[in-house]
């Protein structure tokens, strides 16, 4: 477990209503949803039964939420008092009204010196843990108490249908029946999961702070761009004031329009992100705390608030990047502008200039400029004249490059044809090497041919052994549907047999599911309700007509399944399930995941991963869970094909993927003292639809690579 350091987390918490700092004789802290901590004295004065938290301002209607007391921030306040302020602490222990200097876990007593020696002088109180102020850790602060029917008993089980902490009586009690794990290990899962919680939160929170960061740096430079546009901009019309004043106020106030704008643009994105990281500091604070001070049974009952508030930030994030345009200043054609500037406004009569151009162009020029401007255009000729003399003497070069290199390759030429003269003389050695080749290539040919000889013997001992496997099967129709796992070896071990297997039509409960006209198992209830002792009434699907039969050699078949989310689904919801259990357990509760006797996996929504995942358990307890078997979006469809295979001989059961060709999950030790029936279940869930095919038989298109992937999942058998 990850141990978190209590920097910036030495001061006193405030209460969030009237920011009276907590004490530890003063109101009690009490937890709002928002993770954030208002006083006993501020809940019950709430005007209207409403509280209002300042740091988040959320309302909270104490009507319809019930607050539970802090307790990570009383043991927080505790060990802070401890640490910083020691000289308030009296001695409870006699009253005595001395100062106190240590402190029992077990009584939870302070004690003074003298009630120390008294405290240990006592045969009971002998091996407490009394704790110096200064040696007191977090650590130290962990104490979990007794059952509060059972007094002599330690909270050391968590009922998860309860959800609740209870003792090994209460289990034996009305907790019986319920899904029940240690304290330690369901605490050590919640711990696991808040810490990924904080996790998350530290990396948005250092991205936060980066982006941050790169918005200030933004503003720094468009305050210096600013500064130094401005400066260039009175540079420039400096030197064109008594013409360009007007001009220059109107590029001002558009350099001053754009830039507020921009300014405006990243402090709302800069307020933004500083409301959403303090939010998530908030938040992270008091997981750390969490981690540092919460006990076991306080943790589970924080988890879904925690989850719940950091699912909030990281959905409400906002995007990491922004786009902001830069100004700049464009001062091409200033020089032409002076110049046209000086000549502009002359008034003449409009006549075509006989020398070329247009009458506007001509007016604005004298001769001397005219003049002066037909010098330039020769200038520009001849300098374009001698550009393109230089290109044509460079062309001459290449040219003369070229003709190089080709009587270069003509000489290469000739000196391959007088190799190739020399390799036909060489041709009949060749012919020689060639021939020899042949004969060698005959004699493969030769060995070709006897080892496919050996090959159709093998394939036909094959089909000897697979045939007499077939009659010795027992009240199973095997006729194409028997497979045989390793080849010249007559066991029946080595034999994958499909079973012929059909859904029991008079156990379906209808209530849930039906069988439609195609012979699929579908997850919605049927109109009838046709009465009958053997109809399934409490598991969500059917069985086989009959057990997986005890033949000695591998049972193997396949479902396909089709599954339509037309919603995004909730957590825990059920999509289907396929395993095996004894006959007692078929109708026990409506999936096998928790039923003694039973093997099943389930695709289902798992809170554990946040998505839909594969989740397989062995007599009531997990085994595995693997993740991303299909996305949680609402309006698609998608088709799962299953395949089990069963080996009594072994006492082992396969899951496999047919679809993505791989093992899903293997169980060992599975108990077959008595006949399991195959279970089949789909499950009546708001915004889902599935439909469970069975593929038996020789409709199973079992491959090569198929039977590889069962040797491979059964592999430490087959030494």
């Amino acid at each position: 477990m990850e141990v978190y350091s209590p920097g910036g987390m030495d001061t006193f918490p405030k209460c969030s209503v009237c920011h009276q700092e907590f004490t530890l004789k003063g109101p009690v802290p009490y937890l709002l949803p928002c993770l954030h901590a208002v006083c006993e004295k501020c809940v019950t004065s709430a005007a209207g039964g409403v509280i209002s938290c300042s740091t988040c301002q959320r309302e909270v209607n104490l009507t319809d939420t019930s607050l539970q007391k802090d307790a990570v921030r009383q043991k927080e306040i505790f060990y802070l008092t401890v640490k910083q302020r020691p000289t308030e602490l009296l001695c409870t222990y006699e009253d005595d009204g001395n100062q106190a200097v240590c402190w029992c876990q077990e009584c939870e007593e302070f004690l003074c010196q003298y009630s120390q020696n008294m405290h240990s002088s006592v045969k009971l109180f002998r091996n407490h843990a009394v704790h110096k102020f200064g040696d007191i850790t977090h650590k130290n602060l962990e104490n979990e108490t007794n059952c509060s029917i059972h007094e002599r008993y330690p909270l050391d089980l968590f009922d998860k249908n309860c959800d609740m902490c209870i003792c090994c009586q209460c289990r034996r009690g009305e907790h019986g029946d319920h899904e029940v794990d240690y304290l330690d290990e369901a605490a050590e899962r919640v711990t696991q999961r808040i810490e990924q919680h904080g996790k998350d939160l530290s990396a948005l929170l250092s991205r936060q702070q980066t982006h941050l960061q790169s918005i200030r740096q933004e503003t720094q430079l468009i305050n210096r761009t600013q500064d130094t546009l401005r400066k260039t901009i009175e540079h420039t019309f400096r030197s064109l004031r008594s013409h360009l004043d007007q001009r220059e106020k109107e590029l001002l106030i558009d350099l001053e329009s754009q830039t507020r704008e921009t300014k405006a643009t990243l402090h709302a994105f800069e307020t933004s992100r500083e409301e959403h990281h303090a939010r998530c500091t908030d938040i992270s604070g008091y997981i750390r705390k969490c981690l540092l001070y919460a006990s076991k049974s306080v943790l589970l009952q924080l988890e879904n608030t925690v989850e719940g508030m950091t699912r909030t930030c990281l959905e409400t994030a906002s995007p990491e990047t922004h786009d902001v345009p830069e100004a700049v200043f464009n001062t091409n054609g200033l020089s032409k502008l002076k110049s046209d500037m000086s000549g502009f406004g002359n008034i003449t009569t409009l006549k075509e200039d006989s020398e070329g151009g247009t009458p506007e162009d001509k007016q604005t020029q004298t001769d001397d400029d005219y003049l002066a401007d037909l010098e330039q255009k020769h200038e520009m000729e001849l300098a374009k004249l001698e550009s393109n003399i230089a290109s044509h003497n460079e062309r001459t070069e290449q040219l003369q490059q070229l003709t190089d290199k080709l009587n270069a390759e003509a000489n290469n030429m000739k000196l391959e044809l007088a190799k190739l003269e020399s390799n036909i003389a060489s041709h009949s050695e060749r012919s020689e090497r060639l021939q020899h080749l042949t004969d060698k290539l005959n004699a493969e040919a030769n060995n070709m041919k006897l080892m496919l000889a050996e090959k159709d013997q093998t394939c036909q001992v094959a089909l000897e052994t697979i045939n007499r496997l077939q009659t010795s099967l027992i009240g199973f129709q095997t006729e194409g549907c028997v497979h045989l796992l390793k080849k010249r070896v007559v066991d029946r071990r080595m034999v994958l047999n499909c079973l012929h297997l059909k859904y029991d039509k008079d156990r379906v409960n209808l209530a849930e599911v039906h069988i439609n006209t195609e012979g699929d198992l579908v997850n919605i209830g049927s109109g009838t309700r046709p009465a009958g002792e053997r109809r399934l009434k409490k598991y969500w699907g059917t069985c086989s007509t009959a057990p997986i039969p005890r033949a000695g050699c591998l049972q193997y078949w396949e479902m396909k399944s089709r599954v339509s989310v037309d919603e995004t689904l909730r957590v825990y919801t059920l999509i289907l399930e396929v395993g095996v259990c004894r006959e007692e357990q078929r109708d026990v509760c409506p999936w096998l995941g928790g039923s003694p006797g039973s093997y099943s996996m389930t695709v289902s929504h798992c809170p554990t991963h946040g998505g839909i995942c594969r989740r397989t358990r062995k007599e009531g307890k997990y085994v595995l869970c693997l993740p991303d078997t299909l996305p949680n979006t609402a309006g698609t469809s998608h088709t799962l094909h299953y395949g089990v295979v069963y080996d009594d001989a072994r006492k082992k059961i396969v899951f496999i993927d047919v679809k993505e060709n791989k093992v899903i999950s293997t169980v060992d030790n599975v108990d077959s003292s008595q006949p399991l029936w195959p279970m089949f279940g789909v499950y009546n869930e708001p915004g889902l639809t599935v439909s469970m095919t069975l593929v038996v038989g020789s409709d199973i298109n079992m491959t090569e690579e198929k039977k590889a992937m069962i040797v491979k999942a059964l592999s430490r058998w087959w030494q």
